[in-house]
């Protein structure tokens, strides 16, 4: 017998004599103790059951009579039940987290087979170790066809040095954002799709990843018909500013040179009259002039967005007594369609705080990330409580719906800042082209 063992035989020895002497209950507990440090060192019953043999065999050969030698069995057994008392715990709390583990599996199984979106894992060199049956429904393959396989040839060649690159910031331990990829269907076009990835971890080493992807096909046609909507939307608007530059200015070029002509006819101080309308008249038509810009500002077109916000800003500062600043430049030129959406945008946001936010100061502030452009409005009004804004339906008064919709035209994203007394911030994130004409440069 090894000392550890001999260790606990000696100490078994000794409450087995207590029990025998009569010390009851104090005994019992030294043997519920005994069986508690023999399952801490990692020893088992049969470790027991041979100390408890041992030590049985040298009382009973002590026995001076048959009848003592039955009572030394008896109250031995009971002994031998109260050391194994910790073993039943520890094999019943092992049998419950047993069940709870299964149950938990069978319910994470559940949830995986039956989920909307693709969820999948891939191995540190870049192969699918799984994929969820929805895998099947949305791509036409067979999940077999790709366990085990790169994951690089579902996804679109352009997309690929992204893919690729999201995947060792992820083997890395970072959790990127949510990204989007084109993934090869079986029938050889390509499905939109919104990633989200997580390092798999074990045994606290990075071993996988661990993704969920989302099939966006119907979300990518409904901006595309947004899309659709905003450009007709915008010719519609450059047909009303063309009518208030041009033919409204026309008309009051006309009323103009009537006036002067009917002035002529006219004694000196009636004469001084009309030139009180005529100066009324120059007021209007510099405001439709500033009106059909804000409409659609050529500006935008030919200088691009950071004149045409500045031109915007100037306006609306003249009309509202409002301290408007414009800071940072976006940068080289940008599409068409996101200049138009962020000029909207901008105009949408100094409206709302024309209208609601009792302010003295707004600041707009261009900044360039890579491959996103943000555009901060920032005003020092009333402020208001953000959630409740956007839990009350369509949030009306604020024009944010009109503005997310804008922005999923374009495919960007707005956070709002705000606590009542605090002023507000809008944090507007558009992705751009890495390359481009220089701002100044006119579209041609």
């Amino acid at each position: 017998m090894n000392p550890e063992l001999r260790e606990l035989a000696d100490a078994y020895a000794r409450a087995l004599e207590n029990y025998l002497a009569g010390r009851g209950e104090a005994a019992l507990q030294d043997a519920y103790e005994l069986g508690r440090t023999t399952l801490a060192k990692g020893l088992g019953v049969l470790d027991v059951a041979t100390i408890r043999q041992r030590v049985l065999l040298k009382c009973l050969m002590r026995a001076p009579t048959m009848k003592e030698g039955t009572r030394i069995l008896r109250m031995a057994h009971k002994l031998f039940v109260e050391s194994l008392l910790p073993f039943e715990m520890s094999h019943r709390r092992v049998q419950e987290v047993n069940t709870a583990l299964r149950e938990s599996e069978q319910r994470y199984r559940n949830l995986v087979d039956t989920a909307r979106d693709v969820i999948y894992t891939l191995s540190i060199d870049g192969k699918i170790k799984s994929l969820n049956p929805v895998f099947e429904t949305i791509t036409g393959w067979l999940r077999d066809e790709w366990i085990g396989k790169e994951f690089s040839p579902l996804v679109h060649p352009d997309d690929l040095p992204r893919a690729t690159t999201l995947l060792q910031v992820v083997l890395a331990g970072r959790v990127p954002p949510t990204f989007e990829l084109r993934v090869r269907s079986k029938s050889g076009a390509y499905i939109p799709g919104e990633f989200t990835a997580t390092p798999q971890t074990q045994d606290g080493r990075i071993v996988g990843v661990l993704g969920v992807a989302r099939d966006i096909t119907d979300r990518k046609r409904a901006e595309e018909a947004l899309r659709g909507l905003n450009e007709a939307l915008e010719e519609e608007i450059k047909r009303i500013a063309h009518a208030l530059h041009d033919e409204a200015g026309q008309l009051l070029a006309s009323v103009h040179i009537g006036l002067a002509e009917v002035a002529r006819d006219l004694p000196p101080h009636t004469s001084r009259r009309l030139d009180d309308v005529r100066g009324l008249l120059t007021k209007i038509e510099e405001q439709l002039r500033h009106l059909s810009h804000e409409l659609r500002p050529t500006i935008l077109d030919d200088l691009g967005l950071h004149p045409a916000i500045e031109f915007l800003a100037d306006g609306v500062s003249r009309r509202t007594g409002l301290q408007i600043t414009v800071e940072g430049v976006p940068g080289k030129r940008v599409p068409a369609p996101t200049e138009t959406a962020l000029y909207r945008i901008v105009q949408e946001a100094l409206t709302n705080v024309t209208k609601h936010a009792q302010a003295s100061r707004v600041t707009i502030r261009f900044a360039r990330d890579g491959r996103l452009l943000r555009c901060s409005i920032r005003d020092n009004g009333t402020g208001f409580d953000v959630l409740a804004v956007q839990a009350r339906r369509g949030a009306r008064g604020l024009g944010l719906i009109g503005i997310q919709e804008r922005l999923n035209a374009v495919g960007g994203t707005l956070n709002v800042a705000s606590i009542p007394g605090s002023g507000a911030e809008l944090i507007i994130s558009v992705p751009v082209e890495a390359g481009g004409a220089d701002a100044d440069s006119p579209r041609r």
